[in-house]
């Protein structure tokens, strides 16, 4: 397939950073979409319903053969959608509420393609069980006063060596940092784009981490009307 074109539907770095290990060249612009759970929505529906938003921001403005990306991470723990904190306060609790206990988070990610003048979109979602160490309450001060709890989901980033914040995961590391490579591949493998380089072994040189996930990846067809 002639690529023409792909769209990152996110301002996130961190997203960036992780699509840079595998796609030679892209766009990253921000989604302008309202990402307030629904009353009553459950933590996975949420997240599949905020990956596609993104996506569907951007998929009328694809050119032919052009891509868009939307992903989306999600923390929750009982049911409880953990977003972003939005001050020091609320920080603590989220990080109080997932000391020593195991939580999930999942990423979904949705790819929106044109292609013969139409738009098609393949959806996946990761879901990875993460375990907090415990951790003090001067711990958990320390690292909100570093500043890198705000703007993410949880209050918290699984990279961060020097908090350490994470015991140990069951499922995808990349995915708890905002982006399932492996799921991306596939999306983009069946709509025919196979110009990626080895995805485990780039996803590890980016990680530092050794990944021995082996993704199980349920595609979903997402049909929209008017596209």
């Amino acid at each position: 397939m002639d690529i023409s074109k792909i769209i990152l539907a996110s301002e996130s770095p961190r997203r960036q950073q992780m699509l840079s290990w595998i796609l030679p060249e892209f766009e990253s612009l921000p989604a302008d979409i309202d990402e307030s759970p629904l009353i009553g929505e459950l933590p996975v529906p949420y997240c599949q319903r905020m990956a596609l938003g993104k996506a569907l921001h951007f998929a009328n403005k694809l050119p032919e053969g052009g891509f868009v990306l939307g992903s989306d991470t999600t923390v929750y723990i009982n049911h409880q959608i953990l977003g972003k904190p939005r001050d020091e306060d609320q920080a603590e609790e989220m990080l109080k509420l997932l000391n020593g206990k195991e939580h999930l988070v999942c990423t979904a990610a949705a790819l929106a393609c044109r292609n013969s003048g139409k738009i098609s979109i393949l959806q996946s979602v990761c879901e990875t069980v993460v375990r907090f160490r415990t951790m003090s309450r001067d711990e958990i001060l320390d690292y909100i006063a570093s500043g890198d709890p705000m703007g993410k989901a949880g209050a918290y980033a699984i990279q961060n060596h020097e908090f350490h914040p994470v015991e140990s995961i069951h499922g995808c590391y990349a995915s708890v940092m905002g982006l399932p490579l492996c799921h991306v591949g596939v999306l983009f493998h069946r709509f025919g784009y196979d110009t990626f380089p080895q995805i485990r072994s780039a996803c590890q040189a980016g990680t530092k981490v050794p990944c021995n996930y082996v993704p199980a990846v349920n595609l979903t067809t997402v049909e929209v009307p008017g596209l």
